[in-house]
């Protein structure tokens, strides 16, 4: 998308004719003003070709073009190609106390790992946390929405288009790693954090992939390859604690001691 812009302002990029006529006569002039070195004044065919100032014209596109991008007024930290003007993503360390409840529909073991959830593929892989940062939604609409981005080094892919030693970034629901945030169906999500390893089942996202506020659209391929569809129930974390994941989602896992148990489960689901 990014170099579609690109390529599309450089052809909208186009002298008419009133500026060559103008740059033709000022050439003219400066030229017909000199004398050459055995004194006969230098003359000029008004024939202009314009490939003598491509490299010139090639700079001058470049330039606007390069600076094109940063006309979208305040993308704050991230690039925002896809998304509506006027809203700004940024990378928080602060995040202010909140209080949120939240009541998901049930969905069944089986439902919960098929391949398409709401219509988007689900992918299943296994992973360690590299990163994660909280990040900051403005829409310009004076209220702020807080998620947070993670990224994962793929390990063991049981399903999916990714390949193992990629590394893709994952949407999450809300901040973690703040006191004082309590929403609720986030107790897995919230464990996040570098090092922790896993088995991740998020929804890709595609170009239809939008989070609508304010009469606004953010593409949410700006932030983040995938997505949590909630905090709960679409990850399995081992972290310093044991095996975390949502018990009441899954019963059969019942008496699960690591990722392996978790593995096996996945595998006779989807097989």
């Amino acid at each position: 998308m990014k170099n579609k812009r690109i390529v599309d302002s450089w052809n909208k990029i186009e002298p008419d004719a009133t500026a060559e006529e103008r740059m033709l006569d000022s050439i003219l002039a400066h030229t017909h003003s000199g004398e050459a070195e055995e004194g006969k004044v230098i003359t000029m065919n008004k024939v202009f070709n314009w490939k003598r100032l491509a490299p010139i014209a090639a700079c001058l596109v470049l330039a606007v073009a390069i600076t094109i991008p940063f006309l979208n007024d305040g993308s704050g930290d991230f690039d925002l190609p896809l998304s509506d003007k006027g809203i700004k993503v940024s990378y928080v360390n602060k995040v202010p106390n909140i209080n949120m409840s939240n009541s998901l529909v049930y969905l069944t073991e089986d439902e919960l790992l098929a391949g398409v959830y709401e219509g988007y593929p689900v992918s299943i892989f296994s992973g360690v946390v590299i990163e994660v940062k909280n990040i900051c939604l403005d829409f310009g609409d004076g209220s702020d929405n807080y998620r947070a981005v993670a990224k994962i080094e793929v390990g063991d892919v049981l399903r999916g288009d990714m390949e193992a030693g990629d590394t893709v970034s994952v949407l999450l629901p809300a901040p973690v790693g703040v006191e004082g945030v309590q929403i609720s169906d986030t107790g897995i999500s919230s464990q996040m954090a570098v090092g922790v390893t896993g088995i991740f089942t998020p929804m890709k996202y595609d170009e239809t992939s939008v989070w609508e506020q304010s009469g606004k659209e953010i593409h949410l391929l700006d932030l983040a390859g995938y997505g949590l569809p909630d905090g709960e129930r679409w990850a399995f974390l081992e972290t310093a604690d044991g095996l975390q994941y949502d018990h009441e989602a899954y019963t059969s896992l019942i008496g699960a001691e690591n990722l392996d148990d978790v593995r096996e489960f996945i595998l006779s689901k989807i097989k």
